[in-house]
């Protein structure tokens, strides 16, 4: 297998500092850049242009899911710019990413949710034929994980996702929308990592290389 370096990042919310950091962290050189939602702070939908205008500038593989703050008419962008993971798969090198954006259902009613039946229906539907040597890139995280504890210590991810990669082991699972449980974690086989807001000068950094590796990256 191929060595594959890939820079995962999340959480923009139209944050002053989210395209300059983004931009630090490409400059030390990846192969692949993975967008896991909330380009935006419920739009507009420039921020996002702007965002996927640079990461092209950098030359390198992208794809994107969208999170819960972005409004749903940011996938005609990601199809635009040919970095939608929504609902999709792709295929870099050697590594299958599956993607799936919006969130488990929240009290605050943003625009990209989806019930934890949709969620399953949908990560079902997208893995039937697929083998387990794949990566799942989702805005929200797993339920009950370092990954989705809240400051008042409140586990808020998705049961369906979680149950979807106890089933199916991913070798990884990249996710987002908790910005404080910026962390790693295992269930199972997948390696679970949440990198935290890019907004606030954090990232991660996965390799995959027969096996796969997460480095959390910051100020």
């Amino acid at each position: 297998m191929v060595e594959l370096r890939i820079l995962a990042v999340a959480d923009f919310h139209g944050l002053p500092d989210a395209d300059v950091n983004l931009l630090k962290f490409l400059e030390r050189g990846y192969d692949c850049l993975v967008l896991i939602g909330d380009l935006t702070n419920f739009g507009p939908i420039s921020a996002a242009e702007d965002i996927l205008t640079k990461a092209e500038a950098a030359g390198l593989p992208t794809l994107a899911v969208p999170g819960n703050c972005d409004p749903k008419s940011i996938l005609e962008v990601l199809d635009k710019h040919s970095v939608n993971l929504h609902s999709k798969l792709t295929k870099i090198d050697d590594v299958t990413f599956v993607g799936l954006g919006g969130s488990n259902l929240t009290p605050f009613n943003t625009p990209f949710e989806l019930t934890e039946a949709e969620i399953k229906e949908e990560l079902d539907d997208l893995t039937q034929t697929l083998d387990q040597n794949f990566m799942l890139v989702t805005h929200a995280p797993p339920y009950d994980t370092q990954v989705d504890r809240t400051d008042s210590g409140m586990h808020v991810g998705s049961k369906s996702i979680r149950q979807f990669i106890e089933e199916k082991q991913p070798i990884a699972a990249l996710c987002g929308h908790v910005h404080e449980a910026r962390n790693t974690d295992k269930l199972g086989r997948t390696l679970i990592v949440n990198p935290g807001s890019i907004g606030k000068g954090y990232a991660a950094e996965i390799t995959v290389d027969g096996s796969v590796s997460a480095r959390l990256l910051g100020p």
